[in-house]
């Protein structure tokens, strides 16, 4: 795995994650809200700084930005979002959306929600803080439509203006010793950094 020190780039009308640009912006896509503009991004102080594994290429599959969240897939640029094989999903909720919950009680709603969309779940805490939790679970025929077993390693992190998480998913034929050192790896590594 590198430190990941890439920009971002447009090729094709799609942004992509790649080696050959320049290194001057974050791997994360800087929010940037115009003064007085209301939103997430108005209010987002922190963004993920994160390792990415060694490919070479990865891009936004997903995006949602409104009032109150930021929420980003990133998957391999090979892939889609009906059949990817691995993704990282980068998520920001400003406080006026999670008021007086910590991260343990995202992470509750989290395990509820899978637990309803999945047939198996098998969800533990790694390891948790006031401030933050860390986490991983494996799920078997989630989404039950065809979707492959996933594992999935998580962190939901109380920052500025709100509560930010990382979430980095493998589909279970992918996974091995290697794989699930480099998810926990990018997980516990990433650090909560000023967005400007």
């Amino acid at each position: 795995m590198k430190k990941i020190t890439l920009g971002l780039c447009a090729v094709l009308g799609t942004l992509l994650l790649t080696s050959a640009c320049t290194t001057s912006q974050p791997v994360y896509p800087k929010q940037t809200a115009a003064k007085g503009q209301r939103g997430a991004d108005a209010v987002q102080g922190q963004r993920w700084d994160f390792n990415l594994p060694n490919q070479e290429i990865w891009k936004v599959g997903y995006k949602v930005q409104n009032d109150t969240v930021n929420n980003f897939i990133w998957i391999p640029s090979k892939q889609n979002m009906g059949t990817w094989k691995q993704n990282i999903t980068d998520k920001f909720i400003t406080d006026a959306a999670v008021t007086g919950q910590s991260p343990k009680d995202i992470m509750e709603q989290a395990r509820v929600s899978s637990k309803g969309q999945c047939d198996k779940v098998d969800w533990q805490t790694l390891s948790e803080s006031d401030d933050q939790i860390v986490y991983e679970a494996d799920t078997i025929a989630c989404g039950k439509g065809g979707k492959e077993n996933q594992h999935m390693v998580g962190r939901i992190q109380r920052g500025q203006g709100g509560i930010y998480s990382l979430q980095y998913f493998a589909v279970q034929a992918i996974l091995d010793g290697h794989m699930k050192q480099t998810m926990l790896d990018t997980v516990q590594n990433a650090k909560l950094v000023a967005n400007n």
